[in-house]
Order: C-alpha cells, then sequence, then structure tokens
C-alpha cells in the first residue's frame, strides 16, 4: 500500500501541473484575441486615411490651389502603442496605404484618387512648410496630424503630390 504522503504529494502535483497547463492555454486564447484586435484597429486606420486621401485629392483639384491640408482623425496610440503610417506608390495614380506597429503585421490598403487631370503621387523626402512638417511617413502618437496635397507643374504636367504631416 502506498504512503499518503507519496499519493498526496503526486495529486497536488498533478493539480499545479494541471493548473498551469490551463492558464498558459488561456494566455495563448488571449494573446490571439488581442493580436486579432489589433489587426480590425490597424485596418480601420488604414481604410480612414485613404478616405481623407481621396476626399482631400478631390477638394483639391477642385479648388486649384497650390496647397492644401486637412486634419486627420485617428488614435494616437493603438492599445498604449505608437503605430507608423506610410505611403507609397503602387502604381498609376494609385497609393498604398501602410499601417503598422512595431512588433505587428503591416495592413495595405490601395487607393486609387478619383479627379480630373494630372498625377497623384507620393512625395519624396521631409519638407517643413506652413508650420508643418510633412512626409511619405508618420509616426504616431505626434501633434495635429494632418495629410497635405501639394499642387506641382513638371514638364508641363500637373502632379500632386500626397504627404503626411504633423504641426511643428
Amino acid at each position: 500500500m502506498p504512503s499518503p504522503i507519496f499519493s498526496h504529494l503526486l495529486g497536488t502535483l498533478a493539480l499545479i501541473g494541471m493548473f498551469f497547463s490551463i492558464a498558459i492555454f488561456m494566455n495563448f486564447i488571449g494573446r490571439i484575441s488581442y493580436l486579432e484586435a489589433q489587426k480590425a484597429r490597424l485596418s480601420e486606420i488604414a481604410e480612414s486615411v485613404a478616405r481623407e486621401i481621396v476626399e482631400i485629392v478631390s477638394v483639391h483639384t477642385l479648388g486649384e490651389g497650390g496647397f492644401t491640408y486637412m486634419n486627420l482623425n485617428i488614435p494616437q496610440t493603438i492599445g498604449s502603442s505608437g503605430y507608423t503610417i506610410q505611403l507609397e506608390e503602387g502604381g498609376e495614380n494609385r497609393i498604398i496605404v501602410r499601417v503598422y506597429l512595431q512588433t505587428y503585421d503591416v495592413i495595405r490598403v490601395v487607393v486609387v484618387p478619383n479627379f480630373g487631370e494630372g498625377n497623384v503621387r507620393v512625395i519624396d523626402g521631409e519638407y517643413e512648410e506652413r508650420g508643418l512638417i510633412y512626409s511619405y511617413r508618420l509616426n504616431v502618437p505626434c501633434n495635429n496630424p494632418v495629410v497635405i496635397v501639394k499642387r506641382a507643374v513638371v514638364n508641363n504636367q500637373v502632379i500632386y503630390y500626397i504627404a503626411l504631416g504633423r504641426r511643428g
């Protein structure tokens, strides 16, 4: 007949092992849910930025101005983490909006602005004008994020440069 001490010890170890197994499983499920929520938030931000770009290009081309900007209504953090929005060219009059966290995947949305004449391009480099600092990339959180359209004529062709920026 086994000793009661050994039976008690084996039973206690089995219960502790089951507790840790359940805790690890629940932690894994929680992490998967957290990552799915982050992915959904990034997707919403990418869609929002894409809509703002289409809107500002339309407004800018109607007004024939040289420089137009509009505030971006985006959250400053995602789950207490900063993120980056980046614009890339995806072909003629197509812009790819990439939103990503430092430790998570990238969400891409292709934007095709609807306007009358001229090509839409992503600005190259970083510039400062009218109290705004802008480029093709925006690190959030930042002060008053904006989306910018700048009109230029190159070789008798109208080009609309898109940029993301912040107030300096």
